[in-house]
């Protein structure tokens, strides 16, 4: 892979939000996004919102850069001081179509990159963006098709937030506004949650799993079970072909319940963890 230098944030600044257009990355295939912080004290915490667009259309939106962390941490990727990874490959796949299926194709997107970084009470904050890139995904010899070629990972946010202490409660989660995508992971952020039921179609695919035995499942899986956040893995084991379709042969969206039990009342920031096309977004 290469590693690229993006054009400078044309202003970089505490409690303020830098912003960064690039055309830099058409025709190349994006494997990551790496901020590096520089300046005084600017850390990941100061990162209070991370925001990535791509014609109009949010990819990354409402996540800040200690959720980012832990999601990043629980796939067994390393926290390295002063650098914040977004990947859209996963580095933790078994295969290599598995570990770029997810990147962004950008000979398939010939449009501007727009990164946007709000940034709280940091210290002299210094802010500069690089990518990992490869060529494009049909050029990389994995036999992707070009409606892969056309899927990337992105992120879309939900919040649920039960008033008291509630058992098995269903609550709907974004998964994007047209079926066609595949879920990989659901990331629960919480406070009082206690245990995570899933149903497609009506039949139970996660039952009712509380966090001890969803963190001891992680970890035969080389996952690190982060506090706080309880992640849904249908892809633990690194296998991609094993996200959840959204929709049916005949393209109909697949029923789908979450639900939640908690001990108290919660607001819940959930994140569904998709590969899904530009329009599916």
């Amino acid at each position: 892979m290469d590693l690229i230098e993006l054009n400078q944030f044309p202003s970089v600044a505490a409690n303020s939000r830098a912003t960064l257009v690039t055309d830099e990355l058409m025709d190349k295939s994006v494997h990551a996004l790496i901020l590096e912080r520089g300046g005084g004290a600017f850390t990941d915490a100061h990162i209070s919102n991370l925001r990535v667009r791509l014609d109009g259309k949010d990819v990354v939106n409402g996540i800040n850069g200690t959720q980012l962390v832990d999601l990043n941490e629980y796939d067994g990727i390393t926290t390295v001081t002063n650098y914040t990874f977004f990947f859209f490959g996963d580095p933790t796949a078994r295969t290599m179509r598995g570990q770029h299926l997810g990147d962004m194709d950008c000979s398939v997107y010939r449009k501007p990159l727009e990164i946007e970084v709000d940034i709280g009470a940091a210290t002299t904050p210094t802010l500069k963006a690089y990518a990992l890139t490869s060529v494009p995904k049909m050029q990389m010899g994995a036999d992707f098709s070009a409606v892969e070629a056309a899927h990337f990972r992105h992120l879309r946010r939900s919040i649920i937030q039960p008033s008291a202490a509630v058992t098995r409660n269903t609550y709907g989660v974004s998964l994007g506004s047209a079926a066609g995508g595949r879920l990989r992971k659901l990331g629960f952020f919480h406070t009082n949650l206690t245990s995570v039921e899933f149903k497609k179609a009506s039949f139970t695919k996660w039952d009712d799993i509380s966090i001890a035995l969803n963190n001891a499942i992680a970890q035969q899986f080389a996952r690190v079970p982060q506090s706080g956040l309880y992640v849904l893995d249908r892809v633990v084991d690194g296998n991609q072909g094993e996200a959840e379709t959204t929709a049916d042969p005949d393209g109909k969206p697949w029923f789908m319940e979450i639900a939640v039990t908690t001990s108290a009342g919660d607001t819940i920031t959930a994140f569904a963890d998709m590969h899904s096309a530009w329009a599916m977004i």
